[in-house]
């Protein structure tokens, strides 16, 4: 030590904890690398509008730029900032209430440097957007992390926020729509987080940089739009991603002016003010853009329904809920991939030997592991030959990197290194041992709650029939649709038993058994209708799973068109559905794609007919789309993306109908999204098979 300087690591104790962002990480990597593609980090395709940009110029040549504005903004940008928001329900003084800063995540900072202390905790919801973890680390604090509900579309879990609390909880950090999941908080699940953070004196702090990309018919809805919490929220807006201007780092945030005034403080401290030249790019942005909002929003949702159409095809790879709002998927790996449960490793080697760079799921928070995100918001061309690569990269074998096998320009970063852990010889014989013994808790389980039991197998659509019968039949019953793998021979018995076991160590496994025999004996958990996923891809695959449970109902998806060419794949898919058949034929009912051949060929060995479904019974008239039930026509207005939402729609009506008994007015509302649905007379139904 030196004149009471310290070595290196006591030059940078503040920064210590830090570590940057996973997103900008792969950034990094795929830079090094020829040819990537990149459906990582979430920049919009679009350029900032020509508009936008003449404005500019002239404020240029005026020589309006060359100097600060006020430390709070121009006063002209606050005052367009006031009326947008007075426009969305939202009244805010510009003068004393409206802060520009250098984009969202600067005024995050600001606010987390003001309405924090030293050792507070923030909770963050996961999972959630890289940044706000390190954000919160450097203001000091420590973040706590409540797990999203991904069965409910990543929906917010109430019991979750108060597990997190204790006497520091300082504030509620969260994004809306949610990114890394495309979720749109409901207005009755963010007035529930209201009242929470009412309850116990908490800040909630509210990103919405993604507001004005919206899918779905009900009203958009923010805590600032409500007068009476209005000192305790604060509300922040980058224009990095509504108008294509990521590069100009502007947005802002209002609040109480007690908040504000405080906040401006630090901010001055941080950057004196924003940018003038992008300052006035917002008022451009403002007075003239809200046209190129509409044609991003158009753009963005037709690519969302084109990613989730090559996500479907995939299926055997991807479990993914459905976004709403942003330009983000974030789907899950199933266990049956090489390094699921790895998405560092799976990020980077995807990036080496596809070229294509996607986010780990990790990045967002501990319930983010087994996910990747990927950015719809790119060019539709770069999307469809990102997808090419995946399919040949998840469709051909490959052996399970280890760091040696990595490139140079994909080696892992220490940070990703250090989190992979050993795997060494008493894993295993924990494994060989876990299997008969999760599985008898399983069958523990089952005669305990005696749920209805349905199995979907086959090769296409799988998650989404899973997702869509668990919203129809979750109206009326407690149903229960886990997004975990249910393709492995554990995976089934945990998915059963509503678990996931963390492998970073062996404790942690011990650990997640001993619950299950908990949950097997003692849970207390009401289900009446319990929805699983039959994987299967090899010999033998069908009957580990039949040991852990037999269904009630199969529902068996199409086998063709193959996921791959692997002839030697399909047919074993049919010998392993066929031993299905043959084993539950006489006690199981049977739905099946009646469109696909080799399936009507297992048909035929049934006791009993099975349902079937068809893309017959889809018409359209003067009124829309039809669908023809057993029972009568219906009117579907719900939005419905590509072959397999039809197809599971299909299927959730039809179970409805013969097999667990809906109210008709349940029904309607499942498919006109809630409006009045008009019934049409009953016509034939026709079917592409004869069943013998």
């Amino acid at each position: 030590m030196v004149n009471g300087v310290g070595g290196e690591g006591q030059r940078f104790v503040r920064t210590a904890r830090l570590k940057l962002s996973p997103i900008k990480e792969m950034e990094l990597a795929a830079s090094r690398i020829p040819g990537v593609i990149s459906l990582a980090q979430g920049i919009p395709s679009f350029d900032t509008p020509e508009v936008i940009k003449t404005f500019v110029q002239q404020k240029i040549a005026e020589g309006a730029c060359a100097k600060y504005s006020l430390t709070p903004g121009l006063p002209y940008l606050r005052e367009l900032i006031a009326e947008s928001l007075l426009r969305e329900g939202m009244h805010y003084d510009p003068e004393s209430e409206i802060l520009v800063t250098c984009g969202s995540i600067e005024a995050i900072a600001a606010t987390l440097l003001t309405l924090t202390q030293p050792g507070d905790e923030v909770i963050l919801p996961t999972p959630s957007y890289a940044s706000y973890q390190e954000v919160v680390r450097m203001a000091g604090c420590l973040p706590r992390f409540a797990p999203l509900r991904e069965e409910e579309n990543f929906a917010f879990d109430l019991d979750a926020f108060t597990r997190c609390l204790s006497s520091r909880t300082r504030a509620i950090l969260y994004c809306n729509p949610n990114n890394p999941t495309g979720t749109v908080f409901s207005r009755a699940e963010t007035m529930a987080l209201i009242e929470l953070a009412d309850r116990y004196g908490l800040f909630l702090i509210i990103d919405e940089a993604y507001k004005d990309f919206v899918y779905t018919q009900e009203p958009y809805f923010s805590p600032a739009q409500l007068s009476a919490v209005r000192s305790r929220v604060v509300r922040i807006f980058t224009f990095s991603k509504a108008y294509g201007m990521t590069g100009w780092r502007v947005g802002y945030l209002h609040s109480d002016a007690a908040n504000v005034r405080e906040i401006l403080k630090v901010h001055d401290a941080l950057v004196t003010c924003a940018p003038v030249v992008s300052q006035y790019a917002a008022i451009a942005a403002l007075e003239y853009g809200d046209a190129h909002i509409t044609a991003f929003r158009r753009a963005f949702k037709e690519r969302r329904d084109r990613t989730l159409e090559h996500l479907d095809a995939l299926s055997d790879i991807f479990d993914y809920q459905k976004p709403e709002g942003a330009y983000f998927v974030f789907p899950r790996v199933k266990d049956t991939t090489p390094l699921a449960r790895d998405s560092r490793r799976l990020a980077f080697h995807i990036l080496e030997h596809a070229k294509v760079a996607l986010v780990p799921g990790i990045a967002f928070g501990p319930s983010g592991e087994a996910h990747l995100r990927l950015n719809f918001g790119r060019e539709p061309a770069d999307i469809e030959a990102a997808f090419a690569r995946l399919g040949e990269y998840f469709h051909r074998p490959v052996s399970v990197p280890t760091q040696t096998t990595l490139t140079t320009a994909t080696a892992l970063p220490a940070s990703a290194e250090s989190a992979i852990a050993p795997r060494g010889r008493s894993r295993r014989v924990l494994r060989r041992l876990a299997i008969p013994y999760l599985q008898t808790l399983a069958r523990i389980f089952l005669r305990r709650k005696e749920p209805l039991v349905i199995a979907i197998a086959g090769n296409r659509g799988k998650t989404v029939m899973k997702r869509l019968i668990g919203e129809l039949l979750g109206m009326h019953y407690q149903v229960r649709t886990n997004p975990r793998s249910y393709n492995t021979e554990i995976g089934l018995p945990l998915a059963i038993l509503n678990l996931e076991i963390d492998t970073r160590s062996v404790w942690r496994i011990v650990r997640t058994l001993v619950r299950a025999a908990w949950v097997a004996c003692c849970t207390r958990e009401t289900l009446d209708v319990l929805v699983l996923e039959f994987g299967v891809r090899r010999p033998g695959d069908m009957g580990q799973l039949l040991r852990t449970v037999q269904p009630d109902i199969a529902i068996l998806t199409s086998l063709t068109p193959s996921l791959s060419a692997d002839a030697e794949l399909l047919h074993t898919m049919q010998e392993e559905l066929r031993l299905l058949c043959q084993t539950l034929g006489s006690r199981c009912r049977f739905l099946i794609d009646g469109d696909d051949r080799l399936l009507c060929d297992l048909a035929n060995i049934l006791p009993t007919p099975p349902l079937l479904l068809s893309r017959s019974r889809w018409s359209t008239n003067g009124h829309g789309l039809r669908l023809q039930g057993e029972q009568r026509s219906y009117l579907v207005t719900r939005e419905l993306v590509g072959d397999s939402e039809r197809m599971s729609v299909q299927a959730a009506v039809l179970l409805a109908e013969r097999w667990i008994p809906l109210p008709m007015a349940e029904i309607d509302r499942f498919l006109s999204g809630g409006q009045d649905a008009v019934t049409a007379a009953q016509e034939p139904s026709a079917q592409a098979c004869t069943v013998a």
